[in-house]
């Protein structure tokens, strides 16, 4: 029989605004169903970081002790500590319903974090950090060389970003990587390219996937020009499909030859690439449109094509913007250009929509005075956008371009700056 009773007639508590616990207060009940969320979340990343540390000890167990799972003959040998290792993560999979590549994967990214970045693995364990935001600090370790300085510069800055979006958080930890990185990012790109590769995975009903790995600069020119094929067919009268339905038939269409590539609409790739990048008198990274860093060959290789260039003067030291050149005859459409490549993506908290498809938003309405000016311009998606405007969602633009969006419920989250 299915209980009638209020679930809050139990509790006597005083809520976080020291008010009276009311249950027929509707805010009462969501603050409340909230906190329970919020309190269960880190309990989900506590278990989460426990269980990743239960896995690197006992592999680590295994590694001194094999004879727990090889019979040994005489002194182990490195083959039996590989087997017991074996043994071990076999063992751990069955009795956590895991596949045995994630609890290798765990018993890596554990050890890396417990032995390289100590603030992250204790934020992880008092549940501060979310479960991917930390594995991908460990995935990034693992790409670089150990450092003490480079571990140290990583681990404090992964704790500043923890409260970032997994979307987010990865874009900054990939910029950070290319600071801290030994080796050039044309050393690394001109590496990582020779491993380009085309796949192709059945699948049922039918179907299959087709994956394509590449340079960013090939992938982002590729996805512009489906994409945008994509867009124009969804505006045409009599248009049924959904937008990832065309997009997977335009890229069959173009792949077998069934339409021209040549008559597909036309590409256009940001690059953002410092004056002495540019000159060839530096090697400092530039920044792909909707990607993030790349190396300085492809960004000149890049720009030798470009049909036309538009300049932004920055400061050498901040890299504050100090100026936009306006050359064109309305001069918003220079600043678009520049918000493009400042905002790189929805400004709401944790989106990653592209900000070539968001609308640009008057933070400060237009009605109300708000200028037309950077300080007062970011790209909303369609949905947050909306958000903005039909719902108690309130947003705040500082000075230095960060953006501050308040709940409904009093929440604040201050969305990661742009990347200039």
């Amino acid at each position: 029989m299915t209980s009638t009773a209020d679930p809050f007639d139990d509790f006597d508590v005083v809520d976080a605004r020291d008010r009276p616990f009311d249950p027929a207060d509707p805010d009462t009940r969501i603050d409340f169903q909230i906190a329970v969320a919020e309190f269960a979340a880190r309990q989900q990343i506590r278990s989460a970081a426990e269980q990743m540390g239960a896995i690197v000890t006992v592999v680590a167990e295994a590694r001194r002790h094999p004879e727990v799972f090889v019979v040994l003959r005489g002194e182990p040998t490195d083959r039996d500590v590989e087997f017991a290792e074996r043994a071990a993560i076999a063992d751990l999979a069955v009795r956590l319903s895991l596949a045995e590549g994630t609890v290798a994967a765990f018993a890596t990214q554990g050890a890396l974090l417990r032995g390289r970045a100590p603030g992250v693995w204790a934020a992880f364990l008092e549940g501060d950090i979310a479960v991917a935001n930390a594995r991908r600090v460990a995935d990034t370790l693992e790409t670089l060389p150990a450092d003490v300085t480079s571990d140290a510069a990583l681990d404090a800055a992964s704790l500043e970003l923890a409260h970032l979006a997994p979307a987010r958080f990865r874009q900054r930890l990939h910029t950070l990587r290319e600071r801290l990185h030994p080796c050039s990012a044309t050393e690394r790109h001109a590496e990582a390219a020779r491993a380009r590769s085309v796949w192709r995975e059945p699948d049922i009903e039918g179907m299959a996937w087709l994956g394509v790995h590449l340079t960013a600069a090939d992938a982002d020119a590729a996805w512009q020009r489906i994409d945008g094929t994509a867009r124009h067919l969804c505006a045409q009268p009599g248009e049924t499909r959904t937008i990832d339905q065309v997009r997977a038939d335009v890229a069959a269409d173009i792949l077998t030859g069934r339409i021209d590539p040549l008559t597909t609409p036309r590409v256009t790739v940001g690059v953002l690439i410092p004056m002495l990048t540019l000159l060839g008198r530096s090697d400092a990274p530039a920044t792909l449109e909707g990607y993030g860093p790349i190396d300085a060959v492809t960004a000149r290789e890049l720009t030798a094509h470009a049909p036309t260039f538009f300049r932004i003067l920055t400061d050498p030291v901040s890299a504050t913007v100090l100026d936009v050149d306006r050359g064109s005859y309305r001069p918003p459409a220079d600043l678009k250009r520049w918000l493009a490549l400042r905002d790189g993506t929805c400004r709401f908290a944790g989106c990653g929509r592209s900000a070539k498809n968001c609308d640009l938003d008057h933070t400060v309405d237009w009605a109300k005075g708000g200028p037309t000016a950077a300080r007062n311009l970011a790209h909303l998606c369609r949905r947050h956008h909306t958000l903005k405007h039909r719902t108690r969602w309130s947003v705040a633009q500082h000075p230095d371009t960060t953006i501050t969006w308040t709940s409904p419920t009093g929440a604040i989250r201050t969305a990661d700056p742009p990347p200039f």
